[in-house]
C-alpha cells in the first residue's frame, strides 16, 4: 500500500452530537448516496416548469443520471479550468427551470449575482455539495450530496430543502447495496490494519460491484441508522482544519510546479479541500510517477455521456473539455499529517515532465 490515498474504513460513531443536520439550514433527508440525494430534491420539486436543467459540461456521470431519471432534459454551461469558474450564460436561463451548482473540490468560485438572477427568475438552485458539504449557498432551494469522499460511511446523502418541508416519501434502504458498502469498507480496515495489499484490491472491487449496479437501481433511497450515527456524532470541525492544516502544508513545502499547474493556488476562509488537484501536461506519465513514489491519484470525472453525446463537444465546451484531459486529485484529509504532506510536496518537486 502507498502511503498518501485510498479507501476510507468505517468511522467510529463519536461520543455526544455535531449539530451538523440541524445547521444546514432546512428540512433535511439522509439518504442512501448522494445520486439518491440529488434525485430526491428533483421528486420534490415535482412537475414543475419545463423540466430542464442547467448544468455543467463537467461534472460527474452519476449527478446527471439523477436529472436524467427524473425526466430532465439538459443544457450546458462551461467552466473555465482558471480555479474551475463557471461560465454562464444569461440567455440559457429562460429555458430552464432548475440548475445544477457545484463549488468543485471544496472550492465556491462561482457567480453569486448571476445565482440571485436565476434565482428572481423562478429557477430552482439545487447546490450540489459532494464537494462542498460545510457551505450551504443560501440562494440554493435544495442542497444535495455525499459524505463518502470525507469520511468512511456507507449511506453518505444528505438532501436539503432550505424553505418548507420535503412532501416525497423516501424508499427504505436498500439492503443488498449497504451489505456491498459495509463490506469493502471493512475490508479496507483489514487492509490497513495488515499492511495486507490484496485486502485493499478486494475492497476496491467490492466497492465498484456495488456502485456500478447503485448506477442501475437507484431512486429515492434513504440510509440507514449507523450511517445517520456516524453523521451527528463526527468531528466536522476537526476534519476541516485538518484539511485546510494539510492543503496549506503542501503548498507552503512545492517549489515552481513543473509539468503540472495548481488548479487552487490559495485558500480563502471558506475554503475547505476534499483534495490537492493539479492540471497535468501527460497525465498518464505524471500518475504512474506518483503511485510509484507511494502517492495514489483520482481523476474526477472522465467524461459523462451528455460531453460525448454533443457534437462538437470540445469547440463548444473548451475549459470542461481541457479539465476532462488534465485534472488529478490526491487526498490530503484528515488521515495525514504534517509529515505526510511534506513528503506530497517532495515528491511533486520531484517532477519532471
Amino acid at each position: 500500500m502507498g502511503r498518501i490515498g485510498g479507501m476510507f474504513p468505517l468511522e467510529k460513531v463519536q461520543e455526544g452530537t455535531n449539530g451538523y443536520i440541524e445547521a444546514l439550514g432546512g428540512d433535511v433527508l439522509l439518504m442512501m448516496s448522494g445520486r439518491c440525494a440529488i434525485y430526491a430534491a428533483l421528486e420534490d420539486i415535482g412537475e414543475e416548469g419545463n423540466r430542464t436543467a442547467y448544468v455543467p459540461a463537467y461534472t460527474c456521470e452519476t449527478v446527471l443520471s439523477a436529472y436524467e431519471k427524473a425526466g430532465y432534459s439538459m443544457i450546458a454551461y462551461d467552466i473555465d479550468p482558471d480555479e474551475m469558474r463557471p461560465v454562464f450564460r444569461k440567455d440559457a436561463v429562460s429555458s430552464a427551470s432548475a440548475m445544477n451548482l457545484c463549488g468543485y473540490f471544496g472550492f465556491c468560485r462561482y457567480d453569486h449575482d448571476f445565482i440571485m438572477y436565476c434565482h428572481e427568475q423562478g429557477v430552482k438552485i439545487i447546490q450540489d455539495t459532494t464537494h462542498s458539504p460545510l457551505y450551504a449557498d443560501p440562494l440554493a432551494d435544495y442542497a444535495a450530496g455525499s459524505l463518502r469522499k470525507w469520511m468512511g460511511i456507507a449511506a453518505g446523502g444528505v438532501a436539503v430543502k432550505r424553505h418548507g418541508s420535503f412532501s416525497i416519501s423516501v424508499l427504505p434502504p436498500e439492503k443488498k447495496h449497504l451489505e456491498g458498502r459495509y463490506r469493502s469498507l471493512d475490508l479496507r480496515r483489514q487492509g490497513i490494519e495488515s499492511g495486507d495489499a490484496a485486502f485493499d484490491k478486494e475492497a476496491s472491487d467490492v466497492f465498484w460491484e456495488t456502485e456500478l449496479r447503485l448506477r442501475k437501481m437507484f431512486g429515492a433511497y434513504a440510509g440507514d441508522e449507523l450511517s445517520e450515527r456516524i453523521i451527528r456524532s463526527f468531528d466536522f470541525e476537526s476534519m476541516a482544519e485538518a484539511r485546510r492544516r494539510n492543503y496549506q502544508t503542501v503548498l507552503d513545502n512545492l517549489d515552481a510546479p513543473s509539468g503540472y499547474r495548481i488548479v487552487f493556488p490559495s485558500l480563502r476562509d471558506d475554503d475547505v479541500p476534499s483534495h490537492f488537484t493539479v492540471y497535468a501536461d501527460d497525465r498518464d506519465h505524471f500518475r504512474g510517477y506518483l503511485s510509484e513514489n507511494g502517492v495514489s491519484s483520482t481523476i474526477y470525472w472522465p467524461r459523462t455521456p451528455l460531453a460525448d453525446s454533443i457534437e462538437g463537444f470540445d469547440e463548444k465546451f473548451p475549459g470542461a473539455s481541457y479539465i476532462y484531459d488534465h485534472v488529478v486529485s490526491v487526498q490530503i484529509d484528515q488521515r495525514y499529517g504534517s509529515d505526510d504532506m511534506k513528503y506530497l510536496a517532495s515528491v511533486l518537486n520531484g517532477y519532471r515532465s
